[in-house]
């Protein structure tokens, strides 16, 4: 059995690059939610200017074979950028 999971990726990214930044997640999620598996994904920005990670991306897939899967077939624009991305998947531990 196959078990969903949430894709968490923080980034760091300068102010001179948010607005290439969000061109291109906007680009890579057009391409991403079209594969097998994806369920939803929300961008998250920060409140603080000073945070190290400005935006957070926290995206849900069917299972870790779906993701790996669509990563496979199309490269995230994001990984083009000079900005510092942390992706990794996770499963819900404790939900109230």
């Amino acid at each position: 059995m196959t078990t969903s999971v949430v894709l968490i990726n923080v980034f760091a990214v300068s102010s001179e690059m948010e607005e290439e930044f969000l061109k291109t997640w906007n680009q890579t999620c057009e391409h991403l939610r079209q594969a097998s598996g994806f369920i939803d994904t929300t961008l998250h920005r920060s409140l603080d200017p000073n945070a190290k990670f400005q935006f957070i991306n926290i995206a849900h897939w069917e299972s870790p074979e779906a993701y790996h899967a669509a990563l496979a077939q199309y490269e995230p624009g994001e990984k083009h950028l000079p900005i510092e991305a942390n992706p990794a998947l996770y499963t819900v531990e404790i939900a109230y």
